[in-house]
């Protein structure tokens, strides 16, 4: 009840205007002045004392008023600020949120990239294709080491290689680089030189770097080259005998008119050799393909070499007798039996024999030279004809690979591939020697079975 009595007491006082109140607390204040004037003093003082409470009053009155007015100026001014603090303290939280979310965001792709960088140092080196990292002054940021092989480098510190003339001159590769700054991919084909290969090039401009991409195109592009080649050089063959036979048929004709026996048989065994030629042409590519498919399964057996040897031998007696070629074959003593299938193994020594007879002069001899060792038989045919240069050596065993000069005119390229891919599903292995004009001597090593 007391603590109500008080309340509406304050609430009444608040009431009372300013003025009024700041006149009776003066009045309170100076009355017992008054009082004292009054009945010790004169009316003259009594005067000046009342003057003195009304300037009095009027002055605290205003100071208080003042007083009042600042306080509520500072009060609103600082509801203004409050509401300005409010504004921007929003506009603050969002601009927060906003870089809080671009940073969580650039976190984000830091990681991915992170990992991806991560992931391509891992994985660099296994890519099969070379990759050369560059930025604008042709300076190398990175590279893998397929991209080194392809240039064929023996780098023995890494800070060695710093520009892309570190990797190579090549002209054509600067300028490919010039041009994959104005374009964001690019690609081209270039060939290098010394020796001659064939290369796939393509730019990725990133705009802060440029990837360039390199695949090497030799096997391909000289397998295609071999491939028409060999088109080219089998239809040749095929066509010399047709018309070699066509010719010699209108021949036998006049012949057989004429009643002229002698050249009768003369035409007859010229058709005879030019059919045996397309038969054998025909012959090696339907092996060839038979091999390279698998649709020849081996049959193997034993085989006593020398005397399947001497057997090939006997067979070449006619050709052999009218080149005045002589073969000698020797043998380790006591060579073991041989585990082959004797008519794939017939047919690539029967290659090779005929290929060194070709190639040989008369009165010469092709030896066969038959030694074991703890693992393997082996078996070498050496001729002393015109042999092979080093460029043409390492080839002489691909798909219709023909070497140049005079060996080119002679066949159709295909024999000694099909002696390979007899070697080959043996589980053996073949391999050539030679220097011009010196002979040329070919090994085959055949692993005990």
């Amino acid at each position: 009840m007391l603590t109500n009595f008080f309340f509406k007491i304050k609430l009444q006082i608040l009431q009372i205007p300013i003025s009024l109140l700041v006149l009776i607390l003066n009045l309170f204040v100076i009355l017992p002045f008054l009082v004292l004037i009054f009945y010790l003093g004169s009316a003259f003082q009594l005067l000046v004392t009342f003057l003195l409470f009304i300037l009095l009053s009027i002055n605290s009155i205003f100071l208080f008023k003042f007083k009042i007015n600042n306080y509520n100026f500072e009060i609103s001014k600082n509801i203004e600020i409050e509401k300005i603090s409010k504004k921007y303290f929003s506009e603050f939280n969002e601009m927060t949120n906003t870089i809080n979310k671009k940073t969580n965001y650039l976190r984000n792709e830091i990681n991915i990239s992170t990992k991806l960088l991560n992931l391509y140092k891992i994985s660099k080196n296994h890519f099969s294709d070379g990759m050369i990292f560059l930025d604008y002054d042709m300076n190398i940021l990175d590279y893998n080491e397929q991209a080194v092989n392809l240039f064929e480098l023996e780098i023995n510190n890494e800070k060695d290689i710093k520009k892309l003339t570190d990797f190579s001159n090549n002209l054509d590769l600067f300028n490919f680089y010039n041009n994959s700054k104005e374009e964001k991919y690019l690609e081209t084909d270039i060939i290098f030189s010394f020796p001659q290969r064939y290369f796939n090039l393509k730019s990725v401009n990133t705009n802060n770097f440029i990837i360039l991409i390199l695949k090497d195109m030799t096997e391909y592009v000289n397998l295609d080259i071999t491939r028409k080649e060999f088109f080219a050089n089998t239809s040749h063959e095929l066509k010399t005998p047709i018309t070699s036979m066509k010719l010699n048929l209108d021949a036998l004709s006049n012949s057989k008119k004429n009643n002229n026996d002698l050249d009768f048989d003369f035409f007859l065994n010229k058709i005879k050799e030019d059919s045996d030629r397309l038969e054998k042409i025909s012959k090696e590519i339907i092996d060839l393909h038979e091999i390279e498919s698998g649709k020849l399964s081996l049959n193997i057996q034993k085989c006593e070499l020398s005397i399947f040897l001497e057997e090939i031998k006997r067979d070449f007696y006619i050709i052999l007798k009218k080149n005045k070629i002589d073969i000698e074959i020797i043998t380790q003593s006591g060579f073991p039996e041989i585990l082959i299938d004797k008519n794939m193994f017939r047919n690539a020594i029967e290659n090779l024999i005929s290929n060194s007879v070709r190639y040989s002069p008369p009165n010469s001899k092709i030896q066969i030279n038959c030694i074991y060792s703890e693992k393997f038989y082996n078996i070498s045919i050496k001729d002393y004809g015109i042999g092979l240069s080093d460029k043409d050596l390492p080839h002489i065993f691909e798909r219709f690979y023909r070497a140049e000069g005079l060996r080119s005119e002679k066949h159709s390229g295909i024999g000694l591939s099909i002696v390979k891919q007899i070697i080959d599903v043996h589980n053996g292995e073949i391999y050539a020697e030679s220097l011009l004009n010196e002979g040329l001597t070919i090994t085959i090593k055949i692993p005990y079975l």
